[in-house]
């Protein structure tokens, strides 16, 4: 028998190791990761450590593995196969063989050399494919790891991202407190200065009580205060050059709110139903009828600039019997931004004064004249006025020492409040009262001729007997409005300035008294059905409802 060839000691050429299995883990490391992107970050916290566990237990049991059939492949394939060697220089003797056994006939010698040549293949792709799967396995193991370890890292840092957005919040907060503190300072710093002119506004007001007193003389009855001066012969130049420097040296500024004024009946019965907790529908329904707003708790400024020192100076005008403030007007008075709430102006005639985003919340204004003056974005909300003017200053009728060259003076009224006011006989006649606010106010015989009250609104108020004359009428809103008439629609149209009210964009439907008060509160306050009824005579209460947006 021959003897076999010894196998040569070289090495023999090497293909990479399959991918595929490498790939597949590693789409399961990227899946793992997505899992845990839609599970939440959480399960990846919770379960980290058996995670870790598994891959590093799977990783080192391949691990070892390998190694046992990289140390021990020559018993089992020899065990196996019969072999120990699969070298590819050892397949050219099984097949000389068999080629030999072919050309000599014998088969049982071709046959041998056969079954070693298929053997050793055997063996050949076992080792290669063992050794492939255990290297593919461990590269596939260890991208898997990376990739499931880099989506936990990613969703870790986006943790720390959202609690540090957080705390960002929360410091941003604290910015906005902090701004908001430096804002109270600077206002209450403001009305640290303000608050040294109060004593020249009070010894304005004493000198203005010692002129009450000489036209007067000593005060023996009751009547005695009750005193009218004369700003040309009563008040000595001086005092009405004090009296004007004092209105403009005082500024306007926000200050603390003071709770619930006593004029707002409103508000403090509120505060009185707040008192019971335990009547929480009651509460829901007397909020809805009354239109409550929501109870502000805590310390805040008011909602804009205003001056109480020019509020305190124009009490103290009124209170001592000036009826006429022309000639204070004419030198430079500034009450723009008074903040006076509840002041009384009776028979007062201010013709050109300067009232604009002055607070006459709750005020009482009686025969007052504040003709061709400037009241834009001035406050009555819930005030009473009656036989009053408001309307433009015909330049015949100008008080001196104003001269009355122009034909007329307009009365600013621009983005005016009288939310929630009751008007008798008040006359809006040619003044410009755009995006004046009138909503829930009762306005009994208002006179709106030629009025421009473009943008206005009406929305819930009383329009008992209104005259809209010549008006401008664009884009005011009358939705909710309770009007006497059935014809008021059309007859706005009519009377109204050319193509400037839509008739289209409304619709009336017939209302009793009762509703009409149940549904408006300023008449809730201020008149009763069997009232309301003799107002509206034969014309009827109607309320008017807006079908279409003005855009349209």
């Amino acid at each position: 028998m021959e003897q076999k060839q010894e196998p040569r000691k070289q090495g023999f050429g090497r293909r990479a190791p399959s991918a595929s299995l490498g790939l597949l883990i590693f789409a399961f490391g990227v899946s793992a990761g997505f899992l845990v992107a839609f599970s939440g970050l959480g399960v990846l916290d919770e379960g980290t450590g058996v995670i870790l566990i598994i891959f590093l237990a799977v990783l080192m049991f391949i691990a070892a593995l390998g190694l046992v059939l990289f140390v021990f492949r020559k018993p089992l394939w020899r065990r196996l196969f019969g072999l120990a060697e699969t070298q590819l220089e050892l397949f050219a003797g099984p097949l000389s063989d068999v080629a030999k056994g072919a050309v000599d006939r014998d088969p049982h010698r071709a046959t041998e050399a056969a079954r070693d040549l298929v053997n050793m293949a055997l063996a050949r792709y076992a080792w290669v494919s063992t050794r492939r799967w255990v290297i593919g396995s461990l590269t596939g193991l260890i991208a898997a790891m990376a990739a499931f370890a880099g989506t936990a890292l990613l969703f870790r840092q986006n943790e720390l991202l959202g609690a540090q957005n957080t705390r960002i919040d929360t410091q941003i907060a604290q910015l906005d407190q902090q701004i908001a503190l430096d804002d109270y300072n600077v206002q209450l710093a403001e009305a640290a200065r303000n608050a040294q002119l109060v004593v020249e506004i009070t010894n304005i007001a004493q000198a203005l009580g010692q002129a009450a007193d000489r036209r007067t003389g000593p005060v023996e009855t009751a009547e005695d205060f009750v005193a009218v001066l004369d700003p040309v012969a009563d008040l000595p130049r001086g005092l009405v050059l004090r009296i004007a420097s004092a209105s403009q040296a005082t500024k306007p500024y926000k200050f603390l709110q003071t709770g619930i004024r006593p004029e707002n009946h409103n508000a403090m019965m509120q505060a009185a139903m707040a008192l019971r907790p335990d009547l929480p529908q009651t509460r829901v329904q007397m909020a809805q009828a009354f239109r409550w707003p929501e109870l502000q708790t805590g310390t805040r400024l008011i909602d804009r600039p205003a001056s109480p020192e020019r509020g305190q100076l124009l009490r103290a005008l009124t209170a001592s019997g000036l009826r006429e403030l022309e000639v204070l007007n004419f030198y430079g008075m500034d009450l723009s931004y008074a903040y006076a709430p509840g002041i009384r102006l009776f028979l007062i005639s201010s013709q050109m004064g300067q009232f604009s985003y002055a607070d006459f919340s709750f005020a009482n204004v009686l025969e007052t004249k504040m003709q061709g003056a400037w009241l834009s974005h001035v406050r009555f909300t819930q005030a009473y006025l009656r036989d009053s003017d408001f309307g433009a200053l015909p330049g015949e009728l100008v008080k001196p020492p104003f001269s009355g060259e122009l034909p007329f003076f307009n009365t600013q009224l621009d983005g005016a409040d009288f939310t929630d006011a009751v008007a008798e006989r008040v006359g809006f006649v040619g003044a410009h009262a755009m995006a004046a606010n009138f909503d829930g106010a009762t306005l009994i015989a208002p006179d709106f001729r030629y009025a421009t009250l473009a943008a206005a609104t009406f929305r819930g108020a009383a329009l008992i007997n209104a005259q809209f004359e010549g008006a401008d009428l664009r884009s005011v809103d009358f939705d909710g409005a309770v009007v006497t008439g059935a014809g008021f629609l059309d007859t706005l149209t009519e009377t109204a300035a050319p193509e400037t009210f839509r008739a289209d964009r409304y619709t009336l439907a017939e209302i009793s008294p009762a509703e009409a008060i149940a549904r408006i509160d300023s008449l809730y306050r201020y008149l009763d059905a069997d009232t309301l009824q003799t107002l509206a005579g034969e014309n009827g209460l109607y309320i008017v409802t807006r079908t279409s947006p003005f855009e349209n």
